[in-house]
């Protein structure tokens, strides 16, 4: 592993704290970039590193028979695979339809299964990732005697919470799953986005949010939390330190549509405060054993949000690389947003006026997987170490060392680890 350099460390931390406070002009961004460097867990970061796992595209869906009703795009046959995901759907009958979808990057082709006025499945077809048009006719459709019903896409996200510092990069502090539904087939103005809050493995307090890339106010009707409670309901303090509008739904900086997860992730996940009424910080479901005052297991809090769009052809345009969820915690003076790499220095809430690529470089501070039952590494435990000294790689995935070291190469690597004991 790297050799950490303290003393760095805490010249790189003063460094910003004149940044964020007082002169910008004495940030050294190659002191900065130089100890992210260091602190991060593989030395031979590819340095056009994007970060990114999947593509999206749309293609545009249309039948020639009464018979065909409905449609369905997933990630597998589901005549041959139990882990179908189901990527968009829509009622075809009548008109043809734009479907946006996500894939993995390490898939070039999809399926399309086509139902009948019952839900009853006719068939499927498999189509490229390349293909603008599908035109669905009875005689293209192939059937087998078994079908396994898909469940829709979910993604998992990771964050480490302390950006723009570098720390054990184990990727729990946070880790969300959502997945995306319409809940209402002839319905295509609604969509439903279930967020699960998995793990909070982070010594300090941060607030959620989802940012929909693209989507403006003026672009919704309205959104709901199913059931009505946020998952943060019962939170005692007020005001509130990260997220001072309390309303589920509400404007960013970036003028994108803002969802409110939860102003405290540790309160949310177990609703606890101490004996003196404060939020302890405790790491949720992310330590092999519960040890008082450090870390507990506690059951992971689901919430679906309902999303009234105005516009058909918006709702339809709501792929995974248009959800944008990130977190925000203090640092110095400073409310950082922790986000994914695509949308790394949007700020949707917070008070920095800071121009936030001062911290450009090639490393995240949060990871989208495109699998939902994504195990993450248990507390202090890097996803991989790489050393060019010794040229090993170690920790739960190695394939995500090779990943870091060529972004080309070794792109599903979150499926297979290596050491699953170091997982969660």
């Amino acid at each position: 592993m790297k050799q950490r350099h303290i003393p760095l460390l805490f010249a790189t931390a003063a460094m910003l704290m004149v940044t964020t406070s007082c002169n910008k002009d004495q940030f050294d961004k190659e002191i900065y970039n130089d100890e992210v460097d260091i602190q991060f867990m593989i030395d031979n970061v590819d340095k056009q590193h994007d970060w990114n796992l999947t593509h999206s595209s749309s293609i545009y869906i249309k039948t020639d028979t009464e018979k065909i009703r409905s449609v369905q795009l997933l990630t597998e046959n589901p005549y041959t695979s139990t882990d179908a995901e189901i990527i968009a759907e829509s009622v075809v009958f009548g008109s043809a339809q734009e479907l946006a979808y996500t894939l993995p990057i390490t898939k070039n082709s999809a399926y399309a299964v086509a139902y009948d006025a019952y839900g009853n499945p006719l068939g499927y077809t498999e189509f490229l990732f390349e293909d603008i048009s599908l035109e669905l006719s009875l005689p293209i459709l192939k059937k087998l005697d078994t079908f396994y019903k898909p469940d829709y896409q979910t993604f998992t996200y990771l964050y480490e919470s302390t950006f723009p510092m570098p720390d054990d990069f184990d990727f729990n502090d946070c880790v969300l799953r959502i997945s995306k539904r319409n809940p209402e087939l002839g319905n295509s103005l609604v969509v439903d986005l279930t967020v699960t809050l998995e793990a909070v493995g982070a010594g300090e307090l941060y607030a959620g949010a989802i940012q929909l890339d693209g989507i403006r106010m003026e672009d919704i009707e309205k959104v709901e939390i199913v059931g009505g409670k946020a998952m943060d309901d019962g939170y005692p303090i007020d005001p509130a330190t990260f997220i001072k509008n309390k309303d589920v739904w509400q404007e960013g900086k970036t003028h994108n549509v803002l969802i409110r997860l939860f102003e405290c992730a540790q309160f949310a996940i177990s609703k606890k405060q101490d004996y003196a009424g404060d939020i302890a910080i405790i790491r949720y479901n992310t330590a092999r054993t519960d040890r008082e005052n450090y870390s507990a297991t506690v059951d992971p809090l689901t919430v679906t949000y309902r999303i009234y769009f105005k516009d058909a052809d918006k709702a339809h345009s709501l792929t995974f690389d248009r959800i944008d969820p990130f977190i925000i915690h203090q640092y110095n003076i400073g409310h950082f947003e922790v986000h994914t790499y695509a949308h790394k220095f949007d700020l949707c809430i917070s008070n920095l006026d800071t121009n936030l690529k001062a911290y450009d470089n090639h490393i995240s501070w949060a990871v989208v997987i495109p699998k939902g039952d994504f195990r993450y590494p248990i507390e202090n435990m890097p996803l991989s170490t790489f050393s060019t000294l010794t040229g090993s790689a170690f920790g739960p995935y190695d394939g995500f060392a090779t990943w870091m070291g060529n972004h080309l190469i070794s792109r599903d690597w979150y499926l297979t680890p290596t050491r699953p004991q170091l997982l969660y």
